[in-house]
């Protein structure tokens, strides 16, 4: 029962460590139940408490896929519900196996205390890469509302705090376990240095942009929900006032103007009335940005951010798909939902990341899911991105958590490379961010709105965006550099006779 008990602790101050609600100081004790817990089992055991509090965590986290998969996907209940149980446990193997790691430094003392959170990070690289990736929710974004210490995420990005969230809660471990004063110094040290570094990082960091001049652009959020099955006279009456609430930021000074990914179900670049009315609005009255599909030939879909400026269309095709939104991963196997799967047009990734050119800027347009992905957004700015424009279709989540979840993550890429923010979503979160990650302007959920936001354009670059994504790659040479370590002592000893 006491292990239970222990195991319902983990995943609750896990879960509540996420948006929402967001309890930061519950992210530095998550961890403390499970070694507790996993203190005299055997690695296999390791692997299944791991496993479980993953499994467990992510179904309270991912509780709105169902949803999505039932309202908007016409899935049945039954195959929804199968969908998040399997992707849960395809998520957790690697939080298992994490857990072999675990328990075999836990074995080893302090060691743990560094390596406990390598293996971490690098459980979380995997989750970010292997099948396209879903890194939705890591333990560093339990710190967003401790807004100081989250700023050294421009040294190492967000698997950088997630690091210092595993290391505090080993400190806070071994300290209960041994009532060592050192461990306790270790870990005031620790707290102090990091909440010196990260108010420095950002008192520097917004001095210098505060020098630059300020820029407006407008951003709409209409409110608009995908399921809705319009005629061309109520698309065109939307369009109108799009077009209308545009003109409205003109007025107000924006220099450009962002609609979102969803706005109405047209196709610009392949309708010439449309195409024209787009040329002739962005060249009389404001340039604008705005989500639509651009389809080639008859094999290739596109999911673009297109920048209308008069004659001088650019794009910006979706890299980085969603998958079973966008495309279907081994669908010739996934016979047991040929009706969905069927439904599910693959969409074509684009070739490239690609910065648009505003008035001379380049500005990073990552689409929807992509912002979760800061390597992908990192190499915006390597590329000379000054501002970060996400568009994005956030209905499909319904009124869950998923909205505040995907907007949490959106906050540490501003931090991660010193970048405003400008976020135009179909019914909410729309919001305007900061280089620090404050929310200057947030629209309300499930309403109509347009403001104006006021922006820097920015050309230094941070450590993260200068030096490439080098920490999780740092902590993954660092595990093995410990496991052969720990392989050739072994052996050393085994040799070394009675």
């Amino acid at each position: 029962m006491k292990k239970i008990l222990l195991f319902c602790l983990s995943v609750l101050l896990y879960s509540l460590s996420l948006p929402e609600p967001n309890w930061f100081i519950a992210g530095f004790f998550f961890l403390i139940p499970l070694l507790v817990i996993i203190e005299l089992q055997e690695s296999k055991r390791s692997f299944l408490v791991f496993f479980l509090f993953s499994f467990f965590s992510y179904l309270l986290i991912l509780y709105w896929i169902p949803r999505v998969m039932v309202v908007y996907g016409g899935m049945d209940k039954t195959v929804s519900v199968l969908g998040v149980l399997l992707l849960s446990a395809f998520l957790s193997t690697f939080t298992g196996l994490a857990g072999i790691l675990i328990k075999y430094f836990l074995r080893r003392g302090l060691v743990a205390l560094v390596f406990v959170p390598l293996v971490w990070v690098v459980k979380d690289l995997a989750v970010e890469n292997v099948l396209g990736g879903f890194p939705w929710c890591s333990a560093g974004y339990s710190q967003l509302p401790n807004k100081i210490f989250i700023q050294v995420a421009e040294l190492g990005g967000i698997h950088l705090i997630t690091f210092l969230v595993v290391f505090f809660n080993m400190a806070i471990y071994f300290f209960w376990r041994s009532k060592d004063r050192k461990i306790l110094a270790v870990i005031f040290v620790g707290f102090v240095g990091i909440y010196s570094s990260g108010y420095f990082l950002r008192q520097s960091s917004m001095a210098a942009i505060e020098r630059l001049p300020l820029h407006y652009a407008g951003i709409i959020q209409p409110n608009a929900k995908p399921e809705e099955n319009l005629g061309w006279e109520e698309k065109n009456r939307r369009l109108q006032g799009l077009f209308d609430q545009s003109s409205e930021l003109k007025e107000k000074g924006a220099s450009f103007v962002v609609w979102p990914e969803f706005t109405v179900s047209l196709y610009p670049l392949q309708n010439p009335r449309i195409k024209k009315k787009f040329e002739d609005f962005s060249r009389d009255v404001v340039p604008l940005i705005a989500g639509f599909t651009d389809i080639q030939g008859h094999q290739k879909i596109f999911n673009s951010a297109i920048f209308f400026n008069g004659g001088n269309i650019s794009k910006y095709d979706k890299v980085h798909l969603t998958p079973f939104g966008e495309y279907v991963l081994f669908r010739e196997y996934l016979f047991f939902v040929k009706r969905i799967v069927d439904e599910i047009s693959d969409f074509s990734p684009g070739e490239e990341v690609r910065n648009l050119d505003i008035n001379g800027h380049p500005a990073a347009s990552p689409i929807c899911y992509e912002i979760i992905f800061p390597e992908l957004v990192r190499e915006f700015v390597a590329r000379g991105a000054e501002l970060l424009v996400t568009i994005s279709n956030d209905s499909w989540f319904g009124d869950t958590s998923a909205p505040y979840q995907h907007l949490g993550m959106a906050i540490f890429r501003c931090i991660e490379n010193r970048r405003y923010l400008l976020r135009s979503t179909t019914n909410g979160i729309s919001a305007l961010i900061d280089p620090a990650g404050n929310i200057l302007h947030r629209s309300p959920y499930n309403t109509t709105d347009h403001f104006i936001a006021s922006f820097r354009y920015i050309r230094r670059q941070t450590v993260f965006a200068r030096l490439g994504y080098l920490f999780p790659y740092f902590c993954l040479m660092m595990l093995l550099l410990g496991l052969l370590w720990g392989f050739a002592a072994g052996r050393s000893r085994k040799k070394i006779p009675n």
